[in-house]
């Protein structure tokens, strides 16, 4: 079996399809509806997995230089 690496994906994607996916979950009939959930659920953990291995950080603050 071939490894595959991972492929980065933005944070806006992800929660693009967090969205879809629970839009179709609400709107279609049991089939879909269960994959769509289950799909949502995935890419929400994916989501939240992602800010807690790489929290966004506010940058350093510049360091004044007093004479």
């Amino acid at each position: 079996m071939i490894a595959v690496p991972p492929v980065p994906v933005s944070r806006l994607v992800l929660l693009g399809l967090v969205a879809v996916a629970a839009v179709t979950a609400v709107a279609t009939s049991p089939p879909l509806s269960s994959f769509a959930a289950g799909f949502a659920a995935g890419a929400g953990a994916v989501f939240v997995i992602s800010f807690l291995l790489n929290p966004r950080r506010a940058p350093a603050p510049e360091e004044e230089e007093s004479h």
